[in-house]
């Protein structure tokens, strides 16, 4: 199980915004920042699937409520929060979702809404719990194995799946030099994107 992200401050300053089209399915948004989010989580996705997994056609259909590729057997979960875009890959069903870490007044009533009793859970306490169940509902079954880890200080992470995770859990993080960079040409042939692991 391999996780990708990006920061999305930092690679919208490199990239030629127009080039993001190409990879627009052409959902609606409320806003210009949800639109942008959901056309970078899939780039990001079909980026990593095309250079590092060698899938041919990245193409993306929608079944059962769950985004999935066309062609291939590679399963893989989008989320985002704050400034981050991710996404994890695995071979069998997989569930991911990140939050931005936050001190809020209300952790121990949302999670006695959820039926998770803790006498003063701390900001780490309800995170993880949050993104967990945030994580099962997209997997939409039950959970055999769980990954989380905290990610560049101020985010957290969690992956479930109904089957065993593959052990070498890697995050690595997506970044480009360069300015207007045309992200179909990148796709195409990767110059100026390249992967660093942040987290083993």
């Amino acid at each position: 199980m391999e996780i990708f992200y990006l920061r999305k401050s930092e690679f919208l300053k490199s990239i030629s915004k127009e080039s993001l089209e190409y990879f627009s399915d052409d959902r609606k948004y409320s806003n210009n920042e949800k639109y942008v989010e959901h056309v970078l989580g899939l780039f990001l996705t079909k980026f990593v699937a095309k250079n590092i997994y060698d899938i041919e056609n990245t193409q993306i259909i929608v079944k059962n409520h769950k985004p999935e590729f066309e062609f291939g057997n590679l399963v893989f979960s989008i989320s985002h929060s704050n400034d981050i875009v991710l996404v994890a890959f695995n071979n069998k069903n997989v569930g991911v979702d990140v939050e931005y870490i936050k001190e809020r007044d209300n952790f121990k009533e949302i999670m006695t809404r959820y039926g998770e009793v803790v006498e003063n859970p701390s900001s780490l306490d309800f995170y993880r719990f949050w993104t967990l169940h945030e994580a099962e509902i997209k997997l939409g079954l039950p959970i055999k194995s769980i990954f989380s880890t905290i990610m560049e200080n101020e985010y957290i992470v969690s992956c479930v799946s109904a089957d065993v995770l593959v052990s070498t859990f890697c995050v690595k993080k997506l970044v480009c030099k360069g300015l207007n960079i045309d992200l179909k040409e990148e796709y195409d042939n990767p110059k100026n994107c390249q992967l660093l692991v942040s987290v083993e």
